[in-house]
């Protein structure tokens, strides 16, 4: 009797232990293949270089015209819409200066200085009504001036033949 009983234990226990498996222990001890890195696979159908335009300085033109309309006429409302105008014109501005030629890039850096002490003066978050007053009368005056010297059917035989031209006729001059 005794010995059924040990029978039956152990064959309980073995089916217990096939039902339930040592798959996760077995699982557990296992070594796992090391999975390569997957490079991605990036095609590269023309090679584009970069080179100053027309279309390019147009872009950043109407990009200016509209950051600077927009200050005009939102100026003195919310502070940081202004700071964020007045970053964007100064932005699109020295694009526009980093295209052209040296000669006409010293013409529009004096715009340039202008509004950057209008963008001091709105940062600092100092404009009273006679301050945003003078801003106004400076972006209005540095909006027709610009439009009138620097528009791009102006600026047309005045484009850089490359960016990095400057660096070329440094070089040129340190010889």
């Amino acid at each position: 009797m005794v010995k059924r009983r040990i029978i039956a234990a152990l064959l309980a226990f073995v089916i217990l232990a096939n039902l339930a498996g040592c798959e996760g222990v077995a699982k557990k001890f296992r070594r796992k293949k090391k999975e390569k890195p997957k490079v991605p696979r990036i095609v590269q159908t023309k090679k584009y270089e970069k080179k100053p335009s027309i279309e390019l300085y147009e872009k950043h033109y109407v990009y200016w015209m509209t950051w600077q309309s927009e200050l005009i006429s939102v100026l003195g409302k919310n502070n940081k819409k202004d700071s964020r105008c007045i970053n964007e014109i100064v932005g699109n501005l020295k694009d526009m200066q980093n295209i052209l030629v040296k000669e006409k890039a010293d013409g529009l850096e004096r715009h340039i200085k202008r509004l950057e002490s209008v963008r001091d003066t709105i940062v600092r978050a100092a404009m009273g009504p006679a301050s945003k007053d003078n801003i106004r009368i400076t972006l209005e005056r540095e909006d027709r001036l610009i439009k009138t010297d620097f528009s791009p059917k102006k600026m047309r035989n005045y484009l850089k033949k490359s960016f990095d031209e400057d660096e070329s006729e440094s070089k040129a001059e340190g010889t």
